[in-house]
């Protein structure tokens, strides 16, 4: 098809550079990024070599496995200091086995919503759930962190009260999408807001605190936080408990892209040393924060220029590389780059394009899902983007082209994302692994999965088999069964603990029984040795007597 289309583009460059002779030389670029720019557009361009660097050779990819793992095993013993991976500790021990039982409450903020779940769990049984949905307003996202977590208090005892479970103290599981430094399962503290929230007097504190003492201000409900956690975590545990208390994997790929999976906790050397309790159990799962891989230059290869622009016009240049490469947050704005720049050299739309077309952020990463979605010789769907960019007297071969680029592009972060969930399935090294995963891009392209699959198997070791299924609402139906799990383990430890103070009570008895009978036996040892005494001093004393009597 690239061939086709190459002759039509090339026809159209040699009559627009016939029409174009005798026009005024543009004017000379002043600014760094204007300079970029010109420079970009004076190189001489075809179809296939700007589709070229976005292909990726497995070589590459393996090549980028291996700094990736290399990263996760540095993040590991040292964190952030000497990985651009953080490996952070959830303190979440175990997936749910299916004896979870009880009710249990999930609280989720992330962006401008909040979500309280109520989920009723019992072995052998569906599981049911009751949900309330809300904005956060305004006023709460940018006033006071007080005003902020006394509306998210609110929200719990008005959904709580309404069910007439107030005084249940049942266990909550929150789940907090922002950057934070977790020390324990239920304690971590606010780096920084992102998503647009600005609160005041909550960076630096701890989240589980804040929402403590909002409780205690409403007073009305006795609730019990038992556990922060992220989407990913949660994506995992709940795609584990889908699967009879097996994944080995989480992960998201929508606005980002982020990694979960259960390690040795021997291995977690700089998450255990900064903890706030102490951690007796064998796993743990890791949230692995892949989407900074890259911060530090060591994934410059695998950028093309469309990326360093991306990335330099973000709102925090060189943060969170992967995510740029990966994640549905700039790949709209890739399509529309690479767009731009054919339009430019008059290889897409005979040069002309449009105002918007050439306005930043105005192709989100829907229109690639939707002009993916086309039926193959309708694009209904690619007209109609067309016209809301305000491209007028597009062909039948600018449309081929238009799909051409939303496929490479997109297919390139597949690739990529493949290629991070190979590394991990290398690393965990288990029979039959299940890879659960999330997301708005994930699920909305119609692609994404098959070449997802498709690379993973290219780049797993020999011997490895996996499984990819499409989960949902970690961060509701995980968060709440990760309190399930944190009050099972409790229950069991508890019952650990009966068991041994119980055995330690018959250890006792049965020692103290030894030492009565052993004192019992010497008494009765003691008595026999005085009766057999007294018995030979008895037959001395008559053998005595005797021999008296017969010298007489």
């Amino acid at each position: 098809m690239l061939g086709i289309i190459e002759l039509g583009i090339q026809y159209r460059i040699w009559r627009s550079q016939a029409h174009g002779k005798g026009k005024k030389s543009p004017r000379t670029p002043t600014t760094p990024l204007a300079k970029m720019a010109s420079k970009l557009n004076e190189e001489s361009i075809s179809l296939e070599s700007v589709m070229a660097e976005f292909k990726l050779s497995n070589t590459t990819l393996r090549r980028m496995m291996s700094h990736l793992s290399d990263n996760m095993d540095r993040g590991l013993e040292s964190g952030l200091e000497r990985s651009t991976i953080a490996m952070l500790p959830s303190f979440v021990p175990e997936l749910p086995n299916g004896k979870e039982r009880g009710k249990f409450v999930a609280m989720d903020l992330g962006g401008t919503n909040l979500r309280v779940m109520l989920m009723e769990l019992e072995p052998g049984e569906p599981m049911r759930t009751k949900q309330f949905n809300t904005r956060m307003p305004n006023a709460a996202m940018h006033g006071t962190g007080q005003k902020l977590f006394d509306y998210i208090a609110k929200a719990l005892c008005d959904f709580l009260v309404e069910r007439e479970l107030a005084d249940e103290h049942l266990p909550v599981g929150f789940t907090f999408s922002y950057p934070c430094d977790q020390t324990g399962l239920r304690s971590a503290t606010l780096l920084r807001w992102t998503k647009g929230v600005t609160a005041t007097g909550c960076v630096g504190e701890d989240v589980v605190q804040l929402l403590e003492d909002a409780i205690a201000r409403d007073g009305r409900v006795k609730v019990n936080i038992v556990a922060l956690i992220n989407d990913t975590v949660g994506t995992m545990v709940a795609a584990a408990y889908e699967a009879g208390g097996h994944c080995d994997i989480g992960v998201i790929i929508g606005t980002g892209t982020n990694a979960s999976y259960m390690e040795d906790s021997r291995k977690i050397v700089h998450g255990l040393a900064n903890a706030t309790e102490d951690y007796n159990h064998k796993s743990m799962i890791i949230d692995t924060e892949w989407g900074g891989f890259g911060d530090n230059g060591e994934a410059d290869y695998i950028f093309t220029r469309y990326d360093k622009i991306v990335d330099s016009k973000s709102d925090h240049p060189g943060v969170n590389s992967l995510d740029k490469l990966i994640a549905g947050m700039c790949m709209g704005e890739l399509v529309r780059l690479v767009l731009e720049r054919l339009c430019e050299n008059k290889v897409l739309f005979n040069g002309i394009g449009s105002k918007m077309l050439r306005t930043r952020n105005t192709f989100p990463t829907k229109y690639i899902s939707e002009i993916l979605h086309d039926d193959c010789g309708v694009y209904s769907n690619t007209r109609q983007i067309m016209d809301e960019l305000g491209i007028e007297g597009a062909t039948f071969s600018d449309m081929l082209l238009l799909r051409e680029v939303c496929v490479v592009v997109s297919r390139r972060s597949a690739n990529l994302a493949a290629a991070a969930i190979a590394c991990v399935l290398n690393r965990v090294r288990r029979p039959n692994m299940l890879v659960a995963i999330d997301g708005s891009t994930y699920k909305y392209h119609p692609f994404f999965n098959h070449w997802v699959c498709e690379k993973i198997r290219e780049l797993l070791d020999p011997g490895l088999d996996f499984k990819i299924v499409q989960t949902g609402d970690g961060s509701g139906r995980g968060a709440a069964l990760i309190a399930a799990i944190v009050s099972r383990v409790k229950r069991e430890e508890e019952k650990r603990l009966k068991d041994l103070e119980a055995q330690r009570l018959r250890d006792a008895e049965a020692e103290e029984r030894r030492l009565l009978e052993i004192e019992k036996e010497k008494e009765e040892a003691e008595e026999r040795a005085q009766k057999i005494s007294e018995m030979m001093r008895y037959q001395i004393e008559r053998g005595a007597e005797e021999s008296f009597q017969r010298h007489d």
